[in-house]
């Protein structure tokens, strides 16, 4: 197996075009204002940009350039006036503690580029895994599991829908309940095209934490568990918003629940500090109406008070 093509997003393919040209890539395939490749002026990879409407929030794609001299590279690109009138570093020439000389700059579109020379570093530091060392998938997945076992949230009443405009993702959801006593509801749960079968033990007494073991199921059997469980599925779609270091996953419930916007951010400690945005409102992280188990044994729309 060999990586060999890298392809990045961009709104803008022309723009894009002209800036990989300039940093010295060699244009080989072009459908205007659709999709442009390169090669790379050394070793046999190829690059590509395609166009999208719109590039997703967050660090975004990160592409590593490696170079013989990085303190020259930059000095040339500097007079190529990539960024309108200049060239912008976001880091000029720097060592690294994992032993690389790097820079870095951003493309038009916001992707990270990062020009490097690592040398024999790149695949063989210091600290390299011995081949008998390494961790399974299977070793992975259970030392994962075995330290995130405390689900550590708050959830938020939301009180404009202007997260939309700001989600980097969506994913309709539908989930359902084989148990919802509170000592440890069973959910089964089809996200976009996987399931999951999760058992949450009971919160504490502010609400926030509780134990949590999840694990992956093949999509059929999770279809299967669905028609098992009890009446009540839940429909919804999640939007995930970063915003500095956490990730706010919010819910649009549909059917019985329409109406009902709900916001959780996942801590790693039930004090640690965050941002609200704008359209976060009253806290319900107690309130135990707004669990998604009671929620489908009574809907929202059969409550009093909304």
């Amino acid at each position: 197996m060999n990586l060999n093509q890298v392809t990045i997003p961009s709104v803008a393919v022309e723009t894009s075009v002209a800036f990989y040209k300039k940093i010295g890539l060699h244009l080989i395939v072009h459908v205007p204002e659709q999709y442009a490749r390169f090669e790379c002026p050394n070793g046999e990879s190829t690059f590509s940009i395609h166009k999208v409407e719109k590039v997703a929030l967050g660090e975004g794609v990160i592409v590593y350039f490696e170079v013989e001299n990085v303190d020259k590279k930059v000095k040339e690109l500097e007079g190529l006036q990539l960024h309108g009138n200049t060239t912008t570093f976001d880091l000029l020439p720097t060592d690294q503690p994992w032993l690389w000389r790097e820079a870095r700059l951003k493309d038009p579109d916001g992707n990270q580029l990062i020009l490097f020379y690592a040398g024999d570093n790149r695949k063989n530091p210091p600290w390299r895994i011995e081949e008998d060392k390494v961790e399974t998938m299977e070793d992975s997945r259970l030392r994962r599991n075995e330290s995130n076992s405390l689900e550590i949230e708050r959830k938020f009443l939301v009180t404009l829908d202007a997260f939309k405009k700001e989600a980097h993702t969506q994913t309709r959801i539908k989930q359902g309940y084989l148990s919802t006593d509170p000592e440890r509801t069973v959910r089964v749960r089809i996200k976009g095209e996987k399931g999951y079968l999760t058992i949450k033990g009971k919160s504490n007494e502010t609400g926030t934490t509780r134990i949590e073991v999840e694990e992956e199921i093949a999509f059929a059997k999770a279809e299967t568990l669905l028609k098992l469980c009890l009446p009540g599925i839940i429909d919804k779609t999640r939007y995930e918003v970063s915003i500095n270091q956490h990730t706010w996953e919010i819910d649009e419930f549909y059917g019985d629940n329409a109406g009902l916007l709900l916001a959780e951010i996942e801590l790693s400690n039930e004090n640690e500090s965050f941002t609200k945005p704008a359209w976060i409102g009253k806290e319900v992280t107690a309130d135990k109406k707004y669990y998604n188990s009671y929620i489908s044994m009574h809907p929202f729309n059969t409550w009093n008070e909304k």
